[in-house]
């Protein structure tokens, strides 16, 4: 059977995120109030279902949440020109696409960072996937509200292949 990667006149633009296509449980540990000195963590737990298109330049992944309510998208963007991506977060709290984060692979581990805002306050938010495997994956996300010299973990997934 062809594949869509394996197409005539269709090049292979990119396999970075071809390891999240599928089907996920998702282990979410958060900060409960982030950039504020607490130190209370709690748990709760999505499915994800995600996918590429356009031969891996674009990576889609569609997250519920039952325990939080609620569901999000992450959207990759690869820039073949730069091998950079552009990845937007949006929520089905309130619908509105977040400011992207741009990053990129470096060897098995892909970092990435950008400005937001947190609570009506201008942040930098980074985050990496790591720890990569055929079955599983994290991912980890950090804030900053000090422009960078020092920066907050507040969000851990772990994502386990159903």
């Amino acid at each position: 059977m062809t594949t869509p990667r394996s197409l005539p006149g269709l090049a292979v633009r990119t396999t970075g995120f071809d390891f999240l296509v599928g089907e996920w449980v998702v282990e979410n540990d958060r900060l409960r109030a982030p950039l504020t000195g607490d130190r209370e963590w709690y748990t709760s737990h999505a499915t994800a279902t995600s996918t590429t298109l356009h031969n891996g330049a674009v990576s889609v992944d569609e997250m519920h949440f039952p325990d939080e309510g609620f569901a999000g998208s992450s959207f990759r963007f690869h820039d073949a020109a730069t091998d950079v991506w552009a990845i937007h977060w949006v929520t089905s709290r309130d619908g509105r696409l977040q400011a992207p984060v741009h990053g990129r692979w470096r060897g098995v581990e892909f970092t990435a960072a950008g400005a937001d805002t947190y609570d009506g306050h201008p942040i930098l938010v980074n985050f990496r996937w790591h720890s990569i495997t055929r079955d599983a994956a994290v991912w980890e996300q950090f804030f900053s509200d000090d422009g960078g010299e020092s920066w907050e973990r507040n969000w851990v997934m772990r994502w386990t292949r159903v």
